[in-house]
C-alpha cells in the first residue's frame, strides 16, 4: 500500500491562501454587477494554482528539465504577462466596465470551461512517461487554452488584444525553447546511453557551465 506523503507546512499555507482568496475576492467583486461567474473563475484558478504549488511545479512549463535548464527571460516574461493579465481581469470586473465583452454570462461561462480544459489537458500530459515533441505540444496547447480562459472569464476586451499580441508569441517562444531542449539531451544521450535522464540532464547542465565560464575568461 502506497504511503501518501503530506507537506503540512505547505499544506496549511495553501488551505489558508485559498480561504484568504474566497473572502477577498468575494469582498472586491460582490459590489459589482456580474459578479458571480468571475467569482467562480477565480477562485477555480486560485484553487488550481495553489494545488501547483503545493506540488512543487511552475504551471507554464512541462518540468521535464531541471530548472537551470530553462530560459529565465522566458519564465521571467510569461509570469509577469500572466499574473498581469489576473490583476486587468479583476480590475475589468470592478472599474473598468467600459472594456468588458457585452455578452454576460455566455462569454464567462466559456472561459470557465475553457480554464477546466486547460487544468485536464495538463494533468493528463504529466501523467504521459516518455517526453516527446507531440507531448511538449499538448502542453502548450494547455497553457495557451489558460490565457484564452483569462479573456473570457472576465469578458475583457482588452485581455483578448494582449493574449493575442503578447501571451500566444510568449507561448510559442516557450515551446520552441523545450523543443530545443529536448533535442540537445537527446542528441547528448547518444554518447552517454548507460545515464538515466537525471543524470544526462546533471552531466548537460555541467557541460554547458563550463562552456559559460571559459567565455567569460
Amino acid at each position: 500500500m502506497t504511503r501518501i506523503h503530506v507537506h503540512w507546512p505547505r499544506l496549511i499555507w495553501v488551505i489558508f491562501i485559498c480561504a484568504y482568496s474566497a473572502l477577498f475576492f468575494y469582498n472586491l467583486l460582490n459590489p459589482s454587477s456580474n459578479w458571480h461567474i468571475p467569482y467562480v473563475y477565480t477562485m477555480v484558478l486560485t484553487v488550481w494554482l495553489c494545488f501547483e504549488y503545493y506540488e512543487k511545479r511552475l504551471f507554464f512549463q512541462t518540468g521535464f528539465a531541471p530548472l537551470p535548464a530553462y530560459s529565465w527571460p522566458l519564465r521571467a516574461a510569461f509570469a509577469l504577462f500572466f499574473y498581469s493579465s489576473f490583476v486587468i481581469g479583476v480590475s475589468t470586473i470592478v472599474w473598468w466596465h467600459d472594456s468588458q465583452i457585452p455578452a454576460y454570462p455566455i462569454v464567462h461561462i466559456v472561459g470557465l470551461i475553457t480554464l477546466i480544459t486547460s487544468v485536464v489537458l495538463r494533468r493528463r500530459m504529466l501523467r504521459s512517461k516518455k517526453i516527446t515533441r507531440k507531448m511538449i505540444s499538448q502542453f502548450y496547447v494547455s497553457i495557451l487554452l489558460l490565457i484564452v480562459s483569462l479573456a473570457l472569464g472576465y469578458g475583457s476586451l482588452f485581455l483578448v488584444a494582449y493574449v493575442l499580441v503578447i501571451g500566444c508569441p510568449l507561448v510559442l517562444l516557450m515551446r520552441y525553447h523545450e523543443y530545443t531542449l529536448l533535442a540537445k539531451i537527446d542528441a547528448f544521450a547518444q554518447t552517454h546511453k548507460k545515464k538515466n535522464r537525471e543524470e544526462l540532464w546533471q552531466l548537460y547542465i555541467e557541460k554547458q557551465q563550463k562552456k559559460q565560464t571559459r567565455k567569460s575568461k
